[in-house]
């Protein structure tokens, strides 16, 4: 729990080279941590880092009256039993979530993460080559959560479902009176919306990018900037049971085009159809999830929904998740407008930076607050 406020008195965005990051990972990511920081003034200061959720294994273990002084014995118990790896290959962190009473016993729920040493390794040896050194290590899904209650976006008695859309990466963090409850990571991200405006519009990556950023903000799900409609038609789960590979989600769009074709003229592609077969691929990965947490979990449904991350801010996502999932309460995080100190040198919003971006990191900087 964090008790103090916490006040962000400097901030700063830094770009990984690309074609440096194809070749030496570590140089392209630590000139960009250098090149962030540069320009902080501070005399005395605590790094926390974060790992990819995708990286990392978290469970939440269910323990019954387990004296305190045996809780690390008994975790890694449960660990030895729960982690895909030799414990000796991994490095072991636990919280106690909350304590509730169970019939004639109290059952402890747990928040476990386990994650391989070389990936830590990885980590630490970006911070060597930046000379920085990292006091704690945090997951990024973690952080959003850390965020969301420095920031009181959480409510009594309510489930809600943080979604950070990354690079490369969605994470999904579900939460329960404003206590962690489940996570799960996509292997979807903001690249694959660029790579589609690539091969539409034959644009390399960057400035593919740039029109993703610059044009996304005023893309609908009920039609773009020329009055088009667009479909965002989620793929159905399969009948039989099949493998991922299987599914045919290339091929759904494609058909649903050609079948519109031959009652009707060709029509002028826009940027929001270019972007609507990568969007109901993501919205497929996210009602999987939401299907797995509802209904396996046997939780209470998701009454509200917080994005965060670059591409939070295109309401085509907005609109698509809304409508599969029904959930109408769907908000883009801002820190800048919750519960923390904001100082006046620090700019969230500019250019193509919005808040929303800053999500891990104010979870970050909370996290440090509270060791503090």
């Amino acid at each position: 729990m964090i008790t103090e406020r916490l006040t962000i008195e400097q901030e700063g965005i830094a770009i990984i080279d690309r074609n440096l990051l194809n070749s030496d990972p570590v140089a392209a990511t630590s000139r960009a941590i250098r090149s962030c920081i540069n320009g902080f003034a501070i005399d005395k200061s605590m790094f926390v880092g974060a790992l990819p959720g995708q990286s990392v294994v978290i469970r939440y273990p269910r323990l019954r009256d387990v004296p305190i002084n045996e809780l690390d014995e008994a975790v890694e118990q449960e660990a030895s039993q729960s982690i895909p790896y030799d414990l000796s290959e991994v490095f072991l962190d636990w919280s106690l979530l909350s304590e509730e009473p169970e019939g004639d016993t109290q059952q402890q729920k747990i928040l476990l993460v386990a994650a391989k040493h070389d990936v830590i390794d990885k980590r630490i040896q970006y911070a060597d080559v930046a000379e920085i050194e990292y006091s704690i290590l945090s997951v990024d899904s973690l952080a959003l959560a850390d965020a969301a209650e420095e920031c009181k976006f959480f409510n009594q008695n309510e489930s809600v479902a943080l979604i950070n859309l990354g690079a490369s990466s969605v994470s999904i963090h579900f939460t329960k009176d404003g206590e962690s409850n489940f996570i799960r990571d996509i292997s979807w991200g903001a690249k694959e919306l660029i790579q589609a405006i690539g091969k539409a519009k034959r644009l390399d990556y960057e400035d593919a990018e740039a029109c993703l950023m610059e044009e996304g903000a005023g893309l609908s799900a009920g039609g773009d900037d020329t009055g088009d409609v667009v479909d965002v038609q989620v793929i159905d789960e399969p009948k039989a049971v099949v493998d991922d590979d299987d599914l045919g989600l290339e091929s759904a769009a494609p058909m649903a085009a050609a079948s519109s074709a031959m009652s009707a003229a060709p029509q002028e592609i826009t940027l929001a159809d270019n972007l609507s077969a990568p969007i109901a691929r993501l919205v497929t990965e996210v009602r999987r999830s939401f299907d797995y947490y509802e209904h396996q979990l046997y939780e209470h449904p998701v009454e509200r929904i917080i994005l965060s991350g670059g591409i939070s801010h295109i309401p085509m996502i907005r609109e698509a998740l809304s409508e599969e999932l029904g959930v109408d309460q769907i908000l883009i995080a801002d820190p800048s407008a919750g519960g923390i100190s904001i100082s006046g040198k620090v700019n969230m919003n500019r250019g193509d930076v919005h808040p929303a971006q800053y999500m891990v990191a104010v979870g970050l900087a909370a996290r440090g607050l509270s060791e503090l």
